[in-house]
C-alpha cells in the first residue's frame, strides 16, 4: 500500500521534472542552431530575439503541461501566444489592442516577409540587422520552436528533431565560405543526446533506461565530428560550387557565389549570344554599390516594369552626345544553365523582348531581373548602347561642369577605418598619373594591377586567397598581390574612392569564346568559368565606364588604351581576353582561360569540392544510426532463437520492442500476460497470429513463474516471433512503419539481452 501511495506521489514529480528536461533538451538544441547561424547577420540582436523567443515557448509550454494541460494543448497555446507577440511587437498599430490580427495587421505581416525576402537577396554576409531581418529571424526560431516540440513531446518521436536540425545546418553550411561550424555541430549533437536521455527518463523513470540510445547516439556523433575535423572537404578554403546550373545570387553575398563557380573542378556551359558587334560584350547581371558595413551590398533603385518591350528610358550620367562613340547593339541571348532572377543583358541596355517571366528594371543600374529564379531554356533579345569614348570626349564631358552629383555621391562613401595600405597605393598612383585628371587617375589605377612591374597574379586557389571583398581583405590583397577579379574589382573601385572617383562592382559574365560565325553576326559560347566582376567607375556627363584591372582575364576597353605621349591606343603586355575582340574571330575549340593555370585549380577543387557531400552524408549517417542499430539487434535476437535456442524472453523482448516501435503501449512495469491482454485488443490479430503469440506467452510464463526445471531449448520459437512482429507491422499505417525503422523507440529501453540470459541461466541452475 505504501508503495502504491509512493508511486502515485513520485509520478506526477518525475514527469514533471522529464517535462521540463526534454524542454531543456530542445532548448539547446535551438541554440545550436543559432551558433551556427552566427557570421550572416551583424551585431548579436538578432541572436538575443531568436533564442528568448524559443525560450518563452519552451518555457510557456513546459510549465503548462507541468500543471497537467495536454501537451497538444500547450503547443496550440505556444501557437497562439506566438502569433500574439508577432502581432504586438511589428504591427500593433494594424491589430485590434495592438493583439488581434486584423487584414492590415495580416497584410503588413506578408509586406514584411517581402520586405525580409528582398534583404537576404540583395545584402552580403553578414548581412546588417535591418528590422525586416529581425522580423524573420524571430519567426524563423518561434517556428522552429515549435515545430521540434510538436516532433519530441506531442509526437513522443524526438530522434526525429535530429532531422530539422540538420536541415537548418545545411544551410549555414552552404552560405558561409569557411562552411559549418564544428562548435555548431558538435552543441547539436550534444543537444540531441541530451533530449534522448531527457526523453528516456521521463519514459522509463531510469537513468540507465536509455543506455542503449545514448551509446548509439554518441558513438555516431563521434564519428561524424572526428570525420568533419579530418576530411580533406572540410578544409577552409572557400566554398566550392557543386555540379548542376550555375547559381548567382542564392546567397546573401552574390561575390561568394562567383568565387565558388570559378572553382567548379568542371566548367558549366551557361549561355550563348549572337551579335554584330565589333567588340565582344560584357554581360551585366547586377552592381554592388555599398560599402559602409563589412563588405560589398546592392543598393536597390526604383523598379519600372518591363511590359511588353517597353524600352528603357535613359542611360545614368549619361548626358553628353557621344556622336559615333555611342552606336546601338543588337544582341540575341538563349540561356543554357543558369538559376539566378537577374537577366545578363550588355550595359547600357535600352531595351529587352522576349523573355516568359515578367521583368523589371532598376534605375540606378539598370539592374534587368525577372522573379522566378531560372532563366534556363530562355531566349530572349536585347538592344543596347555600345559606349566607346575617347579620351577627349570624356575630358570635354566634364569640363562642361554644373551636373548634379547628389545621384552618386553615395558612390564616394568608404567605412571610417580605411586600412593605411590603401591610402598610401591610392596617393602613390595619383602621384604617378599623367595629370590630375580624374579619367588618367582612373587610368593609372588600371595600369598599376596590370603593369608586370607590381607583380600582380591571378589566383582562385592561393592560401592568402579569401572570398569577399572587405576592406580587410582587400588590404590583404594589396599585400600578398595574389587573387582573383572580385579582389582586383573591389581593389580599384575603393582606390578610386579614396581619390574622389565614384566607383561600383559590376557582376556578370565575360565575353566568352567564340563558336561560330554567320556573316556579321558571331556567336559566343560563355560558361562558369566567365563569371567575372570588374569595377565600373562614374564619371560626368559620360556616366558609368567599365574598366578592367585584372590580369590575365578580359580585355580592356578601348577608352583605356590610349595611354601613350601621342595618344595612340596601346595595349597592358599582361592583357589577355577570353574571346578575341576582332570583328571576325577565328574559330578554334574550346578552352579555358589560363588553361595551364586552371590544372592547379581543378586539382584544389576536386580536393575540396566535396565538402556539401560529405556533410550530407555525414548527416544521414548520424540519422541512420538508430534505425542501424534496432536492426542489428532484431538479427542478433533472431540468430540466438534460430541456432542457440534462446529463452524464451528473448523472442518475448522482440515483440515488446516492435510493439513499442510501432505505437502500441508497452510498460516496462507490466507482467507479460497484461501487456499480451492489451496488445491483443488493440492490434486485433487473426486466429493463426493470436495461437503464435499465446505459444510464445506460455513459455515465458514457464520460465519465468514454472516449476524448476532444466534449461530447454526454444528454436521453434524463431519463426513464431518473426510471424507475429510481421502481422503487427503490416497492421499499422505506412508512416507509422517508417517513423518505427526511422526512428525506434524501443532503443530506449536497455534490455541487455545476453546479459538477462545469463542471469536466467544461473538462477535456474541454483533452483535446480
Amino acid at each position: 500500500m505504501l508503495d502504491r501511495r509512493q508511486s502515485r506521489l513520485t509520478g506526477p514529480l518525475v514527469a514533471t521534472r522529464g517535462s521540463w528536461n526534454v524542454s531543456l533538451g530542445l532548448f539547446l538544441e535551438v541554440i545550436a542552431c543559432s551558433i551556427a547561424l552566427v557570421g550572416l547577420i551583424q551585431g548579436g540582436g538578432w541572436w538575443f530575439a531568436l533564442v528568448g523567443t524559443s525560450a518563452l515557448l519552451l518555457v510557456l509550454s513546459a510549465a503548462l503541461r507541468s500543471v497537467g494541460v495536454r501537451a497538444w494543448a500547450a503547443l496550440i497555446v505556444d501557437v497562439v501566444v506566438f502569433g500574439l507577440l508577432i502581432q504586438l511587437v511589428y504591427v500593433p498599430r494594424q491589430a485590434v489592442l495592438g493583439l488581434i490580427p486584423t487584414r492590415e495587421s495580416v497584410h503588413g505581416i506578408g509586406l514584411l516577409f517581402q520586405e525580409a525576402a528582398f534583404a537576404i537577396q540583395s545584402q552580403h554576409t553578414p548581412a546588417e540587422p535591418l528590422p525586416e531581418l529581425i522580423f524573420f529571424v524571430v519567426v524563423f526560431g518561434g517556428a522552429l520552436t515549435i515545430l521540434l516540440d510538436l516532433i519530441a513531446v506531442v509526437l513522443r518521436i524526438p530522434a526525429v528533431t535530429a532531422v530539422v536540425v540538420g536541415g537548418v545546418l545545411i544551410v549555414p553550411a552552404i552560405l558561409q565560405p569557411s562552411g559549418l561550424s564544428l562548435i555548431a555541430l558538435g552543441g547539436a549533437a550534444a543537444a540531441w543526446l541530451v533530449l534522448l536521455a531527457a526523453d528516456g527518463r521521463l519514459r522509463f523513470g531510469s537513468r540507465g533506461a536509455s543506455t542503449v540510445a545514448l551509446s548509439v547516439g554518441a558513438s555516431a556523433t563521434l564519428i561524424a565530428l572526428i570525420i568533419a575535423a579530418t576530411a580533406p572537404g572540410f578544409v577552409e578554403q572557400g566554398r566550392v560550387a557543386p555540379a548542376g546550373p550555375v547559381s548567382v545570387g542564392d546567397t546573401v553575398n552574390p561575390l561568394v557565389d562567383l568565387g565558388a563557380d570559378l572553382r567548379r573542378p568542371t566548367p558549366v556551359d551557361v549561355l550563348q549570344y549572337t551579335t554584330a558587334s565589333t567588340t565582344p560584350e560584357y554581360l551585366q547581371l547586377t552592381t554592388l554599390d555599398d560599402i559602409r558595413g563589412t563588405d560589398w551590398a546592392h543598393t536597390p533603385g526604383h523598379i519600372t516594369p518591363l511590359a511588353g518591350g517597353t524600352g528603357i528610358t535613359g542611360t545614368p550620367g549619361l548626358t553628353t552626345d557621344l556622336g559615333g562613340s555611342a552606336h546601338t547593339v543588337t544582341t540575341k541571348i538563349s540561356v543554357q544553365n543558369l538559376r539566378t532572377s537577374w537577366v545578363p543583358a550588355p550595359y547600357p541596355a535600352r531595351k529587352v523582348a522576349g523573355l516568359q517571366a515578367q521583368s523589371n528594371f532598376q534605375d540606378n543600374d539598370l539592374t534587368i531581373f525577372a522573379p522566378g529564379g531560372v532563366l534556363s531554356g530562355q531566349h530572349y533579345t536585347t538592344t543596347s548602347l555600345d559606349l566607346e569614348p575617347t579620351p577627349a570626349q570624356i575630358a570635354s564631358a566634364a569640363s562642361l561642369g554644373g551636373e548634379d552629383l547628389s545621384a552618386v555621391r553615395s558612390d564616394l562613401e568608404l567605412p571610417r577605418d580605411v586600412p593605411s595600405i590603401i591610402t598610401d597605393t591610392a596617393n602613390e598612383i595619383a602621384a604617378g598619373a599623367a595629370s590630375p585628371n580624374e579619367f588618367d587617375i582612373a587610368l593609372a589605377i588600371q595600369q598599376y594591377f596590370q603593369s608586370s612591374i607590381n607583380d600582380f597574379t591571378y589566383s582562385t586557389d592561393s592560401p592568402d586567397t579569401v572570398d569577399g571583398a572587405s576592406l580587410a581583405v582587400i588590404a590583404k590583397f594589396l599585400q600578398v598581390r595574389e587573387g582573383y577579379c572580385v579582389h582586383f574589382a573591389s581593389a580599384m573601385a575603393v582606390l578610386a574612392r579614396v581619390l574622389g572617383i565614384p566607383s561600383r562592382i559590376a557582376i556578370g559574365y565575360l565575353p566568352g569564346t567564340p563558336v561560330g560565325a554567320k556573316g556579321k553576326q558571331v556567336t559566343y559560347q560563355v560558361d562558369s568559368s566567365d563569371l567575372h566582376a570588374w569595377p565600373q567607375l562614374y564619371f560626368p556627363g559620360v556616366g558609368w565606364l567599365n574598366f578592367e584591372p585584372t590580369v590575365s582575364r578580359g580585355a580592356a576597353p578601348s577608352y583605356t588604351l590610349a595611354t601613350t605621349p601621342d595618344g595612340s591606343p596601346t595595349s597592358s603586355p599582361q592583357q589577355t581576353t577570353s574571346a578575341s575582340a576582332a570583328p571576325t574571330p577565328t574559330l578554334s575549340p574550346r578552352a579555358l582561360p589560363n588553361e595551364q593555370a586552371a590544372t592547379s585549380t581543378n586539382a584544389v577543387a576536386a580536393r575540396n569540392g566535396v565538402q556539401l557531400e560529405l556533410g550530407i552524408l555525414i548527416l544521414l549517417a548520424v540519422l541512420a544510426a538508430p534505425g542501424l542499430a534496432r536492426l542489428i539487434r532484431r538479427r542478433g535476437r533472431l540468430t540466438r532463437l534460430r541456432e542457440e535456442g534462446a529463452l524464451p524472453d528473448v523472442a518475448w523482448a522482440e515483440i515488446r520492442d516492435t510493439a513499442q516501435d510501432l505505437g502500441f503501449a508497452a510498460s516496462p512495469t507490466e507482467t507479460p500476460r497484461a501487456f499480451a491482454e492489451r496488445l491483443r485488443s488493440d492490434w486485433h490479430p487473426d486466429a493463426a497470429h493470436r495461437r503464435d503469440l499465446d505459444d510464445i506467452l506460455a513459455q515465458v510464463e514457464l520460465t519465468e513463474f514454472g516449476p524448476p526445471r532444466p534449461w530447454g531449448r526454444y528454436f521453434e520459437l524463431a519463426d513464431k516471433t518473426v510471424s507475429v512482429t510481421a502481422a503487427m507491422r503490416a497492421s499499422r499505417h505506412w508512416t507509422t512503419r517508417l517513423i518505427a525503422t526511422v526512428a525506434p523507440r524501443s532503443l530506449l529501453t536497455a534490455i541487455g539481452d545476453r546479459g538477462r540470459a545469463a542471469v536466467r541461466a544461473s538462477t535456474y541452475d541454483r533452483r535446480l
